[in-house]
Parts: C-alpha cells; sequence; structure tokens
C-alpha cells in the first residue's frame, strides 16, 4: 500500500489527482493555499466533469494549507503546482513526509529534480511526468481530458538528476494510481520519458500563442506541421543533453494524445488566457536557451517564445 498520500497544488490537476485517489479509497489529502476551490470542497463533494457522459462526483478530505498537516503524517507527497512556484510550495510542505516518505513532482519542465531533492533530501524524491488533462471550472467543479476520462492517461515516476531515491520506492505508488484510474509506471528511465513530455508539451506554447485548444490545433495541416518541427527541435536538444529519445515512437505517442484530447486548453494556454504567470520558462524557454548553448537550431521554438514575449507572457 502507498500509505497516506498527499497532493499538494488544488489546481485542476491536483484535484484530478486527489479525485481519482479519493474515490478509489485512498486516504488522501488535498493541500492547497486557501483557495475558495478548497474552501468549496471542505463543505460539499467534488465534481468532475468529463468530455462525454455524465459528471461524477467525490468527498475529497482538504487541508487549506500545507500547515494544516501534521508534521510527518504523509508517506507520499504528490507536487502538482506549477514549475515557478514549486520550490516555495516544496518549502512548505517540509514537514509533511514521514520517515521513509518519498516526495514526488508531477510539473512539465526540466528542473523539477533541484528544489524537490534540495528539500526533502536526494533519496527521498523521486521525479515523474504525466499527461493527465484537467482544468478548474469554478470552485468545486473540475474539468478532464478524454484521455484522462477514459483512463488513457500515463503517469511515470522515477529517480532523476537530483532526485535519486530507488525507483522501487514509486512502485506501491504507481500501483494506487493505476488502481485508481491514472496508469502509472516506475521506471529508471524518467529522464528520457521527462524530455519525451517536454516533446510532447511542444503544443503549449504554439497553442497559447493562438488562445485556442489542443484540438483547434490539430485539426488544422499547418497546425500539425508546426507541432512536429517544434517536437524535432526537442528531440534534437535532448540528443544533445545526452537523452537519446526514440523519435518515431515518441511521435507515435505525441500524435495519439493531441488526438484524443480534444476541445481541452493546455494548462499554459489557460494561464495566458486568465493573465497569469506560465511554465515557460521552464518548457519552451528552456528548449530554447539549452539549444541555443549546445548550437543547435531552434527556430520554431525561438519564433513561438518570442511572440508570446511580445504580449507579454512569461
Amino acid at each position: 500500500m502507498a500509505g497516506r498520500i498527499g497532493v499538494l497544488g488544488a489546481g485542476g490537476m491536483g484535484t484530478a489527482f486527489a479525485a481519482h485517489l479519493a474515490r478509489a479509497g485512498h486516504d488522501v489529502v488535498l493541500i492547497g493555499r486557501g483557495s475558495a476551490h478548497v474552501r468549496a470542497l471542505a463543505t460539499g463533494p467534488l465534481w468532475v466533469k468529463p468530455p462525454t457522459g455524465p459528471p461524477w462526483s467525490v468527498a475529497v478530505p482538504v487541508a487549506a494549507h500545507a500547515d494544516d498537516v501534521a508534521p510527518g503524517s504523509l508517506d507520499v507527497l504528490l507536487l502538482l503546482t506549477k514549475a515557478y512556484d514549486l520550490a516555495g510550495a516544496a518549502r512548505s510542505a517540509a514537514h509533511v513526509l514521514a520517515p521513509g516518505g518519498v516526495a514526488i513532482p508531477l510539473q512539465n519542465g526540466l528542473g523539477t529534480d533541484v528544489p524537490v531533492a534540495h528539500v526533502f533530501g536526494g533519496g527521498a524524491a523521486l521525479v515523474g511526468t504525466t499527461t493527465v488533462g484537467a482544468a478548474l471550472a469554478e470552485p468545486g467543479r473540475i474539468t478532464v481530458s478524454v484521455s484522462t476520462a477514459a483512463g488513457d492517461s500515463l503517469t511515470s515516476i522515477g529517480p532523476m538528476g537530483h532526485a535519486t531515491a530507488e525507483a522501487g520506492r514509486g512502485t506501491a505508488v504507481a500501483a494506487a494510481l493505476t488502481a485508481a484510474g491514472l496508469p502509472t509506471a516506475s521506471t529508471p528511465a524518467v529522464a528520457e520519458l521527462i524530455w519525451g513530455k517536454l516533446a510532447l508539451a511542444a503544443m503549449s506554447p504554439l497553442s497559447s500563442v493562438l488562445r485556442v485548444t489542443v484540438a483547434t490545433v490539430w485539426s488544422s495541416a499547418a497546425g500539425r506541421a508546426l507541432v512536429q518541427r517544434m517536437f524535432d527541435e526537442v528531440v534534437a536538444v535532448a540528443a544533445a543533453e545526452g537523452v537519446a529519445l526514440d523519435r518515431d515512437a515518441a511521435w507515435a505517442h505525441a500524435t495519439r494524445t493531441f488526438a484524443g484530447t480534444g476541445e481541452h486548453y493546455t494548462s499554459m494556454c489557460t494561464d495566458v488566457r486568465r493573465g497569469r504567470p506560465t511554465e515557460l520558462s521552464s518548457m519552451g524557454g528552456a528548449v530554447r536557451a539549452l539549444g541555443e548553448r549546445h548550437g543547435v537550431p531552434v527556430p520554431a521554438h525561438a519564433a513561438v517564445v518570442d511572440l508570446l514575449g511580445l504580449a507579454g507572457v512569461r
């Protein structure tokens, strides 16, 4: 058993993970920052709306803030804040892990291993990547993507860089998430998967420039071609970083994911549309910076990142 699981970050993604775990009967707590959404869940059920079919509801235990979680009371901490909030969020929850517990960030982008390992220690940290798609619709209600609702998302966790816990420590977590309808694998090859997800996330800055859904981009031949160019740039930069991706397999996975996402805004696009900070610097911005450092041409990333910059997106 995974034990008591905390999910730090009460946005759409964190809420989706907590909801699935709660529905499956796990001892879980969703940890927020005093938002209206957390307050709504403290007094009533969460409603989850899939793209098709009826919504479902579940009671999700919540903590308004990390300070409300007892020291040493969690065996697992899943961190699902935005990348730019990760370091501060991890520090706020430094007290929550029990001896032998594990902390696992599941953000998009590069470098998530560093702040988590710094707070909890490398031996208590793993890293991960996920294709779960969810968004906060209003307090007490979230929407999920087609693939998430169908149980076709993929989450992977393992050691990378500064996060040096044994991959086997994620086995129980993977089993709990899989049984809850969020297929998850524990793997020692998570670096390749994180770079593969970064390639998959090429859709995020492009859709953010256009401020449209994944389905809108993917339904256009020009949109698909530009996504593929950005995808290939990520593969080339990964190779320069010493991570060899199976380009054809990764692209096949990407096309299935894009085709199955439907009328869903990426989290970055949602942030842009609402005037909020984004994870651009740890995603497309990081690819551009590393490409320039290694002398790898990344013209599509440069253009898209510059367009977002002109629009005031950071």
